[in-house]
C-alpha cells in the first residue's frame, strides 16, 4: 500500500514536475550568465588590466632593447625595477638581477602570462605573481606583477558562485517538488472522485473553498455536473421503479387468471413461466431499489459462513451436474457473520449461479471460506478487464452474457447486499473468475 501511495504522488511522472525541471534548468542558465557577467565586469577587467600593463612594460622594454647597448641596456632595466612596483628579473654577464633562485622555464611570452607562487624572504610569506617574458635580443627578461590579492579575490567569487548556485538549483528544485506534489495530490484527489463516480458512487463531491484558486473553480463546476448527473439518474431509476410497481399487481392478477385456466389449458405453461420471469425481475428491481437507498429492514443474526456455503452448495449441485460440473467447498477458517441470512444467502447464490450459468461445462466451482472472506472461484473462460468494472451495474450483461436467460441484476444485488453489511466485493478473472466477500 505504501509504495501504491508514492507510486500515487511521484511528481516525477507529472507536467508539473517537467515545468519544475525547465524553471530549474533556465534558473541555472540564468545564474550561470549573471555569474560570468559579474566576474568579466570586476575580477576580470582587473585580471585584463595587469595584462596590458605587463603588455605596455613589454613594448617598453623592447624599445630599450632596440635603443641600447647590453650593457646601457640592464642598466636602464635596474632603474626601472627601482622606480616602478613591476618586478624585473633577468640574468646577464654583467649582472645577476633577480630574487628567484633560478627562473622557471615555463614562464610564457608576453602577453601571455602565468601566476606562480614564490617565497617572499622579507615578508616570510607566499606570494602569487602573474608573470610573463620578454625576448629581446639581450636575453629573456621577466615582468612580474603580485597578485595575491586578486587571486584571493577569485578564489573566494568561485567558491562563494558554486555554493550560491548549488543552493539555488538545490532550492528551486525542492520547492518545485513540493509545488508539484501539492498539485499532484490534488489531481490524484480528483481522480480518486472520479473513480467513485466511474464505480456507481454519484454521490460522490469535491471538497472546495467558495473563493480559491483555479482548482476550486473546477471542482464547484464538477460538482455541479454531478448533482445534474445525480438527479437525472435518480429521475431515471424513480422512473423504471415506478413502471415495475405499477405492472407488477396487474401482471400479478394476470398470473393468478393463466393459473386458474391453466388446468384447461396445459399448453399455456410456456407464457406462465414467461410471465414468472417477468414477475420475478421487477421484485428483483424493487428489492435492489431498497437495498440501495438502505429502505430494507435487516433481521441481524449470526450467520455460520460454513454452513451458508454447504447449504448453497447442496442446492445448486443438481443444477450444477447438468452442466458436467461440480461445486466443492473449501474451509480454511470458520467466519462468523453478523447479518441478514436471507440476504447473505441470496448473494453468495447469485455468486455461485452465475458461475454455473457462465463458466462452461465441466467447470469446476469452490466456495472458499477463509479468515473474514468467501469466496466463488471457477476455472472457467473468465471475462475481460472491460466487461469486469461494469458487472455490478444495473441491467449490465457482456457479449456472452447474453446467450444466457437474464436480466444482468444478479450481480449488481450482490454488490447492494455487500453495501447494506459493510462489506467489500472484489472482482477478477485471472484463469478464470473469482468473486471475494470480505469485511471491512
Amino acid at each position: 500500500m505504501y509504495e501504491n501511495n508514492l507510486r500515487l504522488f511521484d511528481p516525477r511522472k507529472s507536467s508539473v514536475w517537467r515545468l519544475t525541471l525547465a524553471f530549474a534548468a533556465i534558473t541555472a542558465v540564468t545564474l550561470l550568465l549573471a555569474i560570468t557577467l559579474i566576474y568579466q565586469l570586476l575580477l576580470g577587467e582587473q585580471s585584463r588590466q595587469v595584462e596590458r600593463r605587463l603588455d605596455a612594460e613589454k613594448t617598453r622594454i623592447e624599445a630599450l632593447a632596440s635603443e641600447f647597448d647590453k650593457q646601457s641596456f640592464f642598466q636602464q632595466l635596474d632603474v626601472f625595477r627601482s622606480e616602478g612596483d613591476i618586478l624585473i628579473f633577468w640574468q646577464s654577464d654583467y649582472e645577476q638581477s633577480q630574487q628567484l633562485s633560478f627562473l622557471p622555464d615555463n614562464i610564457p611570452s608576453l602577453p601571455e602570462t602565468v601566476v606562480f607562487p614564490v617565497l617572499d624572504t622579507g615578508r616570510g610569506q607566499i606570494r602569487l605573481l602573474t608573470t610573463g617574458k620578454v625576448k629581446t635580443v639581450y636575453g629573456n627578461i621577466v615582468l612580474a606583477t603580485a597578485t595575491e590579492h586578486l587571486q584571493r579575490l577569485i578564489i573566494d567569487f568561485k567558491s562563494i558562485t558554486s555554493w550560491t548556485f548549488i543552493l539555488a538549483i538545490a532550492l528551486t528544485g525542492l520547492f518545485g517538488y513540493l509545488f508539484s506534489r501539492r498539485h499532484l495530490r490534488r489531481v490524484n484527489y480528483f481522480n480518486a472522485t472520479a473513480e467513485q463516480v466511474q464505480n456507481g458512487n454519484l454521490s460522490a463531491r469535491l471538497s472546495h473553498k467558495d473563493k480559491g484558486d483555479e482548482f476550486d473553480r473546477l471542482a464547484a463546476h464538477i460538482n455541479t455536473m454531478l448533482d445534474a448527473v445525480e438527479e437525472n439518474f435518480a429521475l431515471v431509476q424513480g422512473i423504471t421503479d415506478n413502471i415495475a410497481h405499477d405492472l407488477k399487481t396487474p401482471l400479478t392478477r394476470l398470473k393468478l387468471n393463466l393459473e386458474q385456466r391453466l388446468q384447461k389449458l396445459p399448453e399455456m405453461g410456456y407464457e406462465l413461466e414467461q410471465l414468472n420471469s417477468i414477475i420475478n425481475t421487477f421484485d428483483a428491481m424493487l428489492k435492489l431499489t431498497r437495498l440501495e437507498h438502505g429502505q430494507f429492514p435487516l433481521q441481524l443474526e449470526t450467520i455460520d459462513s460454513s454452513q451458508l456455503a454447504n447449504d448453497i452448495s447442496e442446492i445448486l449441485q443438481p443444477s450444477a451436474e447438468q452442466n458436467g460440473q461440480s461445486i466443492d467447498v473449501a474451509i480454511s477458517s470458520s467466519w462468523q457473520l453478523s447479518g441478514d441470512r436471507n440476504l447473505l444467502f441470496q448473494a453468495i447464490f447469485n455468486l455461485v449461479e452465475n458461475a454455473i450459468k457462465y463458466a462452461g461445462k465441466g467447470a469446476t466451482i469452490k466456495i472458499i471460506i477463509a479468515e473474514k472472506s468467501i469466496s466463488v472461484v471457477d476455472n472457467g473462460k473468465g471475462v475481460n478487464e472491460h466487461d469486469l468494472q461494469q458487472l455490478t451495474k444495473r441491467f449490465y450483461r457482456s457479449d456472452p452474457a447474453r446467450q444466457k436467460e437474464g436480466f444482468g441484476l444478479g450481480l449488481a444485488t450482490v454488490q447492494a447486499i455487500c453495501n447494506r453489511h459493510s462489506l467489500n466485493l472484489f472482482l477478477s478473472s485471472e484463469n478464470g473468475f473469482c468473486a471475494k466477500i470480505t469485511e471491512d
